[in-house]
């Protein structure tokens, strides 16, 4: 037995005052009575001088003394240890799409799990079992368990993944998991197709090998191009294996439009070309024709989506180095207006207001805002304080909006004049001068974007300087991400940060199985189940219009597809050290001793008041 917190017996001591209570006396007081003749019993008492009494064995004293040793025994958490048979062992079930591949029949992931539930099978009565699934993030399924069903049961739920797993990470882990172990007090099984080295202690970690020849074609690239309204896809196909000669199929809106054979030698990787596809197509898929050990990446697929452009509305007399700045972007529609001049329509994504124009006194709902040089403001909580020269301009330092400055020099900017403005609530400061006034704040309110510069364009240098372009870029990247419809293409497990359209009310998300996500617009949501292979839709919704794109999730071919990488592994390495010697059998008892010691004080409550 030893104890995992030994510092707990000190409450042994408590047993000195228990017994210093029994045997000191208790103090009398001096009374006048008619007769002693009752007192007979307790004369010797009453006639005692000495303060200390004969210690005797009284059931109450004996009970307080169990009391605080099972007290003592709850605080130092004991722990017994029986003969073998006791192991404590952590599974870690690797799930990347490589245990898809077919080379160890019938798949890399069937074999580890029959291995895994014929290891259960072989567990003894006191062994427990904790089972880690090792995903994109390594993830805690069961246990510690006994329960060999239960073990089984998820067990048999485990599939492999679309995309890659940190197989590192959960290895790691599950040695935390067994830190507070003692010596050889538990093993980690892990069930992979290749051996990962250099992780630390691997006296208690064994590997179990599902891999074989691994021969295996990809296709690793898709891309497109438009010219004279014909499309021209862009392919490439990498062979993990040995010489062989594959055929390829393009389909244009799921038609079969093409065929090519192509000779790839051992370990080559080619690009093929695929030209005069109609400019109304909308998704090209190529595909390999022959099977091999892994189906999962031998179709590439991507979206050719419609030119969407977003309305700015820039209110200013005239600012050229501005409005050069701004149609850099090729998707913003720019639009401009005098001050005071009346517009048909105020449906806009973006709104500057340059120089001395004047915010209106409520502000547009449908767009984010940038302003210049601004006016006190009730609706913003914007204050002007009256006007300094800034001496100099530098960076805010540990901004959460730090990003936007990336590849920005500030320290050479050159204000005339600015206006001395308060921060207002949902707003950070991003520049500021030598004293710390802000030169340019950037903030979020209800769902809108703002950026607001305390000085005029025209009273700085800062449009001569080369990085006043990629300032006003880093801003509409922020406000209007270009990919703020169409994603384009992310990786099979993979968050998705959606940018909402400043006038978008849902968001929802169509996976290629027809499964259907909804979203509120704001705060920002992210998307998580990208675990499908395939084309997702996106809508958003606004009040009067809806806007709809696609996005493709894919296969990492680059760390998935190459079948050799546990090609040195021996196939079932694990099934020796499934039985080496198990580890001691160790079971805590503090939760036991504490049980103990409530069913004690309530046997000594019932012997007090019992007078026993």
């Amino acid at each position: 037995m030893s104890f995992r917190n030994p510092w707990g017996l000190l409450a042994l001591l408590f047993i000195i005052p228990i017994v210093l209570l029994y045997i000191l006396k208790k103090q009398h007081e001096d009374r006048t009575v008619s007769s002693t003749m009752l007192w007979q019993q307790v004369s010797r008492d009453l006639q005692a001088t000495s303060p200390w009494q004969r210690l005797r064995t009284r059931l109450l004293l004996i009970l307080q003394i169990f009391a605080v040793i099972l007290f003592a025994l709850s605080l130092a958490r004991p722990t017994f240890f029986g003969g073998e048979g006791g192991t404590h062992y952590i599974t870690v079930i690797d799930t990347s799409a490589r245990m898809q591949a077919t080379d160890v029949k019938p798949s890399r992931m069937e074999a580890s799990r029959i291995a895994l539930i014929d290891f259960i099978d072989r567990m003894k009565v006191r062994d427990t079992m904790t089972i880690v699934r090792a995903s994109q993030q390594p993830f805690v399924l069961t246990g510690p368990s006994s329960d060999k069903a239960v073990l089984k049961q998820y067990a048999n739920e485990i599939e492999a993944s679309n995309g890659k797993s940190d197989l590192s990470s959960a290895i790691q882990l599950s040695q935390t998991l067994l830190q507070d172990q003692s010596e050889n007090g538990g093993q980690i099984h892990v069930y992979s197709d290749h051996i990962l080295l250099g992780i630390g202690n691997q006296e208690n970690l064994q590997f179990y090998v599902a891999s074989g020849n691994g021969q295996n074609v990809a296709i690793t690239h898709i891309a497109y191009d438009i010219r004279d309204n014909y499309v021209t896809a862009l392919s490439r196909v990498a062979n993990y294996g040995e010489e062989r000669i594959v055929t390829l199929e393009l389909k244009v809106d799921g038609m079969l439009q093409n065929v090519k054979e192509v000779s790839l030698s051992a370990e080559e990787e080619v690009p093929v070309y695929w030209s005069d596809i109609p400019g109304s197509a909308q998704e090209i898929e190529v595909s390999i024709s022959e099977e091999d050990d892994l189906k999962l990446d031998n179709t590439g697929i991507v979206t050719i989506n419609e030119d969407y452009l977003i309305k700015a509305l820039m209110v200013t007399e005239r600012n050229i180095f501005l409005e050069r700045a701004i149609s850099l972007r090729d998707d913003i529609e720019l639009v401009k207006s005098n001050p005071g001049e009346s517009l048909e329509s105020t449906d806009f994504h973006l709104y500057i207001y340059d120089g001395s124009t004047a915010l209106p006194d409520k502000l547009p709902e449908d767009g984010h805002i940038i302003v210049f040089s601004p006016s006190s403001h009730e609706g913003l909580g914007l204050l002007v304080e009256g006007e300094l020269p800034p001496s100099g301009a530098k960076q805010k330092t540990q901004s959460q909006y730090s990003n936007l400055l990336q590849y920005v020099e500030p320290e050479d900017y050159q204000i005339a004049k600015a206006k001395k403005l308060n921060v207002p609530q949902g707003f950070s400061t991003l520049l500021q001068n030598g004293e710390g006034n802000p030169l340019l704040m950037i903030g979020e309110q209800d769902g809108r974007k703002m950026a607001v510069f305390s000085f005029s364009l025209h009273e700085s240098n800062i449009p001569l300087k080369a990085d006043f372009p990629i300032l006003i870029q880093n801003l509409l990247n922020w406000m209007l991400p270009q990919d703020m419809i169409f994603a384009g293409q992310i990786f099979a497990g993979e968050s998705l940060p959606i940018s909402p359209l400043p006038d978008a009310t849902s968001i929802t998300i169509t996976s290629p199985e027809g499964r259907k996500y909804e979203f509120d617009s704001y705060p920002a949501p992210v998307f998580y189940d990208t675990h499908e292979i395939g084309v997702y839709e996106i809508f958003q919704q606004a009040e009067d219009q809806s806007y709809a794109g696609r996005f493709v999730v894919s296969v990492p071919t680059d760390q998935v597809s190459d079948l050799r990488i546990g090609r040195d592994s021996t196939p079932g390495q694990a099934e020796e050290f499934i039985r080496t010697a198990a580890s001691p059998f160790r079971r805590d008892i503090w939760m036991i001793a504490g049980w103990a010691l409530l069913l004690l004080l309530l046997i000594e409550w019932w012997v007090y008041h019992r007078g026993l």
